[in-house]
């Protein structure tokens, strides 16, 4: 089990459930500049794109910064025009975790698509040219402190009477949920 009960009530209060800097300051300015450092790094390290999603999605408070990686190459691309496959990264703003899940995400003069985070695409790496990006992009977060977390500690349902801000998912709530939410 990753996240004690304690934990778990303090990430439903937003608030951090590390000691680690910049986590522990409570500064989210200071935390989504932390990882926006990090996504720099491992973009120029690995002649990566990314798409970030810093404001919570427009409206509401999302517990994670929502990062997705790819390159525009053939290798990623699964459809005519603007359409990829991309390595996701879900950093905890709430703590240095984050894990890796696998999305599409596809744009046009008139209209875009994209994945939402969900417990189901944690650690379902598929494509080849995902699989293949995911090793180094882990180790550069490993270098800078980030803890990836796994479904399998975080697939522990919550006490049904467990209420989660988020709108990702319909109870039963897991631990995932806990640590990974949106609440618009």
């Amino acid at each position: 089990m990753l996240l004690t009960e304690a934990e778990i009530a303090s990430l439903l209060r937003q608030e951090s459930i590390t000691d680690e800097l910049p986590w522990n300051t409570g500064d989210e300015r200071a935390i989504d500049s932390s990882i926006a450092e990090t996504i720099a790094e491992v973009r120029r390290t690995h002649r990566l794109q990314d798409q970030t999603e810093f404001g919570h999605y427009g409206s509401g408070y999302a517990s994670f910064v929502d990062c997705w990686l790819y390159r525009n190459e053939l290798a990623f691309k699964y459809d005519s025009g603007d359409c990829y496959w991309g390595l996701v990264v879900l950093f905890s703003r709430l703590s240095n975790y984050y894990v890796l899940g696998e999305g599409q995400k596809t744009w046009h003069e008139k209209s875009s698509a994209s994945y939402m985070p969900s417990f189901e695409f944690v650690d379902k790496l598929l494509h080849p040219a995902v699989i293949s990006i995911a090793d180094d992009v882990c180790a550069v977060l490993d270098r800078r402190g980030f803890v990836r977390a796994h479904a399998a500690n975080l697939s522990e349902l919550l006490p049904a009477s467990t209420e989660v801000p988020t709108i990702l998912c319909d109870p039963p709530y897991r631990h995932f949920d806990a640590l990974f939410h949106w609440e618009d």
